[in-house]
Formats: C-alpha cells, structure tokens, sequence
C-alpha cells in the first residue's frame, strides 16, 4: 500500500492542503497539535514512510520543470514547448512533456505526478477545474507559470495574449473591408481565451455602430469536431460572407466543411483564422491570421519560472508577475 499512496493522497485523508502534511512530515511548530494528530493518523493508517526525497523535496533542487499543454499537436503549443526547451537547456534543466487534451482528470494527474516527480517548477495551460490543486502545489512551494490561459484566483505568475484587443481590431478591418455577414466560430466563453476574442468580436461591431447578428455566432469547444458542426449551422442560417474562426483546430474542421460543400475562399468567402501555423502559407489562397508570438509566449513563461527557482522567490515574498504579449493581424489572400 505504501508504494501507491502519495502526499497527495495524505492530504485528502486528513483534511489539510500537502503544505500541511508536509510541515507535520518535517516537524514544523507552526501546526495545531489537532491538525498535526489528523495528518499523523492518516500517516499510520495508510502505512505511508516518507522518504528522503520528500522530506526534501523544497531543498533540494531536482533540475526539471513540468510543461503541461492542452493540445500537443497544435502548432501553437509546438511552438511554446520549444521555446520553454531552449530556456530549460540553457539553465541546464530538463522537461517533462504532458498533454492533458483538455481534460481535467488527465490535467489533474499530470499535476501530481510531477509534483510527486518533485519538479521545479510547472509551465501550465490550465484546463480551470483544478484550481484547489494547483493552490496546493503552490502553497508547498512549487511555482507555477500559467499561459495562453488565465485564473484569476490562482496567486500565480501568467503569460497571455490581448486577446480582446487583437480580435477587435480584425473584426473592425473586416468591417472597414465592407463585410457585414461575418460568421464567428468562437471558443467556450466559460474559458478565458474563448470569451475575450468573443468580447473582441462584439467590441468591435459595437465600435462601429453596426448591429451585430447573433445567428451568425456559433460556439465551438476549439476542437476541429466543433469547427466542422459550427460550420454547418452558419451555413444553415443563411451562411456569411467572411467566416471568422478562434482557434486553429476549429479552423481545420471549417476550412474542411468548405471544401466538402465546394465552397470556395475568396470567391465564395473570406476567411480568417486565429493562430497562424506554418500552414496557412502553403495553402491556395494563403490564409490571413491573427498571429500569435507563439515562440515568445513559452520563453516568456520559461524565463519567469527560472527566476523564481534560481532566486528562491515565493509568491509570498513577490507579487506575481503578468505578461501580457500582442497578437497581430496578417493580411493574405484570403481577406
């Protein structure tokens, strides 16, 4: 039993965050005897030694960080997980590579296998259904480095994009270009990334005191599954005349839906998409795109870790810190 159970799972037993059991595994005085008797219970009943490893698991410094991404094979997270390698290697660090899909139990067992794995320190694009968890691995002194998405809650370092800003300001130019039938394919707005280039989207026929027609907006779950269905249903409410899609996975499954029905980019529609992988320029016609400074995003967020494990910084003794990098809008042939 004691080679499946973790701190984690002390945690859970006794009540308390794993910063807890860990100061009762240490014997720290800053523990109520009530709590420390929990934890030490737990501790017996489990038949759960601690080791070496942790009882040192803040001192000592394993020379690894944990990448947990959303979508491995995404451009995007291509991209960023080279980045955040070059800055690894050039402290003389590792990486271990996790894709959670988007799923918050694959989510949640990356973030303890690495915590267990005692990393470093964590790069996260977090799937927002674990934010107990990850307060836990924080308050036992791993920093993590959110990116791309964002918690408000967490009390944690973050590099994003203007996602707001940048989907505003390619909707006004689409407006400014004579659209008016433009079809958005959006992200879940319960998640940040989705619901600000949705805010964009709005902002900007706002901006313009054009109406904006609320058939003309499907929401996706940026798979390229929910590219193609959302597709279909604009196409079935009367269709568009520029299609306007928020993330590149859904933007395959449009650009396939179009080519299934013969339609035809630009003759038949513009098109734009957000994100701009290496793709979208070997296509007839090249793609216009929202640019993401992709690369940067990860050395970003790599850059940020390092100085809270090379200078020993908490987020007690320092705010966190928040990036935030512009995305700009590349006109092809498509607009």
């Amino acid at each position: 039993m004691s080679k499946k159970i973790n701190i984690f799972d002390i945690a859970t037993r006794a009540g308390v965050s794993i910063a807890t059991v860990s100061r009762v595994i240490n014997d720290s005085p800053l523990v109520k005897e009530e709590t420390r008797q929990k934890v030490l219970f737990a501790l017996k009943e489990t038949n759960y030694t601690p080791n070496a490893i942790a009882k040192n698991l803040r001192i000592e410094r394993s020379h690894t960080i944990g990448f947990i991404s959303t979508g491995i094979l995404m451009c995007f997270y291509n991209l960023i997980s080279k980045g955040i390698e070059d800055i690894a290697r050039s402290n003389k660090y590792n990486v271990f590579f996790c894709n959670s899909d988007d799923d918050p139990v694959k989510e949640k067992q990356y973030l303890t296998a690495l915590s267990e794995k005692r990393v470093d320190g964590i790069i996260l694009s977090p799937t927002g259904k674990n934010v107990k968890l990850i307060e836990d691995i924080l308050s036992f002194g791993i920093p993590i480095c959110l990116f791309d998405r964002s918690i408000d809650e967490l009390h944690c370092d973050r590099v994003t994009v203007n996602n707001r800003d940048a989907s505003c300001k390619a909707v006004r130019y689409m407006l400014d270009k004579g659209y008016r039938r433009i079809g958005f394919i959006s992200g879940p707005v319960s998640r940040g990334t989705g619901k600000e280039r949705y805010d964009g989207f709005v902002q900007a026929f706002r901006d313009a005191g054009i109406p904006m027609t609320e058939e003309l907006v499907a929401y996706g779950n940026f798979t390229l599954e929910s590219g193609v269905k959302c597709t279909e249903k604009l196409l079935s409410a009367g269709g568009f005349d520029v299609l306007y899609v928020a993330n590149e996975r859904m933007a395959v499954g449009a650009l396939q839906c179009l080519s299934d029905r013969d339609i035809r980019i630009p003759r038949d529609t513009g098109f734009l998409m957000w994100d701009d992988p290496y793709w979208t320029t070997l296509l007839k016609p090249k793609l216009s795109a929202i640019s993401q400074p992709v690369y940067t995003i990860g050395t970003t967020a790599a850059d940020l870790i390092f100085k809270r494990i090379l200078k020993g910084d908490s987020y007690i003794d320092k705010d966190p810190i928040r990036v935030t990098l512009d995305a700009k809008l590349i006109i092809r042939e498509s607009l």
